[in-house]
């Protein structure tokens, strides 16, 4: 499997229907489906493509330029927020889009529900308490960067290229004015399950209470840039390391010790078993905004509680489909993934395979498995999607696998 850099399939409005004047002109070019089929073939085969998908209002295809990178950050760039945006998309002296972020925190959404004793508005406060911590941490490494930038640490980063023709020096490498700071949420799902008794997936009023506390977020997050002079985006972050530790931290709290047992995920009793030995346990809170990984419930369901975050988290998210170990039909998967894209919010999902790889013969096999099906070794590498990439299970830590091992696979039956 291809696993970096990343496959980015993008969905866009324009390529929903086919030119028939052009393709009749052009009979060897491949169509927009025949495209989109081989993507899919390969989402189905090794699930190793990323969909970006254009197609919702907010996402505002044609108004300007977006990307999903990383493991699932976006970052976007128009003519309304970018005074030099026509001239960095025709690359004028040497302007050009840098994409990318200084810095980003994860903040622990459960322990603001631990702390604010289940009130709403107190709630809503430590949230917002967190986030102003972390714009204190954003101004420090902004001065920080900028010394360094001064005293020319950064060379690479802040040379300025000779144009080739006018021998003139363009714009300098990386546009650090144009990098952004990323407040990353973990935990949703267990903090309104604190805070209400109940999961996103089990109470429509716990998922509305996470809806209206990631808003609070988002709107809180443009004022503070305003106030502050730079652009903070609310993201899903990763954490990959984050959501375990975190988890691991709260258990560890005197305070806050009985309230994370009540919601953390995972194997508690194993976890607890291990505590003064470890603090790679298996135990989580869930990423994001994400319903837990093990939720029983149906992938149209799934879908239908995710998708209405993807407008307010503008910083990045993703959804995962967790796929079993059969073979999906590739044309079922591309008209599965095509109703996502066109009557859902969903800016960014992937379809995940679990595969292992015999180190042997190098035989790849659908599954987990302990032993290749073909030669019989048991010098096998388990590949699986940690959370924005596909990378090799023995290199997880404790709470990962655990999530890996939690996971709700969906199959051809549940994409009807």
């Amino acid at each position: 499997p291809f696993n970096f850099p990343k496959p980015e399939i993008s969905i866009e409005p324009d390529f929903m229907e086919e030119n028939e004047t052009f393709n009749a002109e052009h009979p060897d070019l491949p169509t927009y489906v025949e495209l989109y089929d081989l993507t899919f073939e390969l989402a189905a085969k090794f699930g190793a493509p990323y969909f970006d998908n254009q197609i919702p209002a907010y996402r505002g295809a044609g108004e300007g330029i977006s990307c999903y990178q990383c493991c699932a950050y976006n970052f976007s760039s128009n003519a309304d927020t970018d005074s030099d945006f026509d001239d960095k998309v025709i690359f004028a002296d040497g302007k050009h889009f840098s994409m990318g972020a200084w810095q980003v925190i994860s903040v622990n959404c459960p322990r603001a529900a631990y702390r604010a004793d289940h009130d709403d508005e107190t709630l809503f406060g430590e949230l917002k308490h967190l986030m102003d911590i972390a714009v204190q941490l954003f101004k420090i490494k902004r001065e920080w960067m900028k010394q360094i930038a001064e005293r020319g640490r950064m060379p690479f980063a802040t040379q300025r290229p000779i144009d080739p023709i006018t021998r003139k020096h363009d714009a300098q490498a990386v546009d650090l004015g144009g990098l952004v700071y990323e407040i990353g949420v973990v935990g949703i799902n267990e903090m309104v399950q604190h805070h209400t008794g109940q999961q996103m997936h089990e109470s429509k009023d716990a998922w509305k209470l996470a809806i209206r506390a990631m808003t609070e977020m988002e709107f809180y997050s443009k004022q503070l840039s305003e106030e502050h002079g730079m652009t903070i985006a609310l993201a899903r972050t990763p954490a990959e390391t984050t959501a375990g530790r975190f988890a691991v931290a709260d258990i560890l709290h005197h305070k806050y010790a009985e309230c994370a047992k009540a919601v953390v995920k995972g194997d508690l009793r194993g976890a607890l078993a291990r505590i003064h030995k470890t603090r790679d346990l298996p135990i989580y809170y869930t990423n994001g905004t994400h319903v837990p990984p093990g939720a029983g419930i149906s992938l149209a369901e799934r879908i239908k509680l995710e998708h209405v975050f993807f407008p307010i988290v503008d910083g990045g998210n993703i959804m995962h489909i967790f796929l079993g170990e059969s073979m999906p039909d590739p044309g079922g998967l591309r008209d599965f993934a095509m109703r996502i894209a066109k009557n859902t919010q969903t800016g960014y999902f992937a379809f995940t395979r679990d595969m292992t790889i015999c180190v042997d013969c190098n035989h790849i096999t659908a599954g987990l498995k302990d032993e290749c099906p073909n030669c019989g070794s048991t010098d096998v590498e388990q590949i699986s999607r940690v959370t924005g990439y596909l990378q090799a299970v023995s290199g997880w830590n404790a709470a990962k696998k655990q999530e890996l091992e939690d996971r709700k696979r969906y199959g051809e039956a549940d994409m009807m």
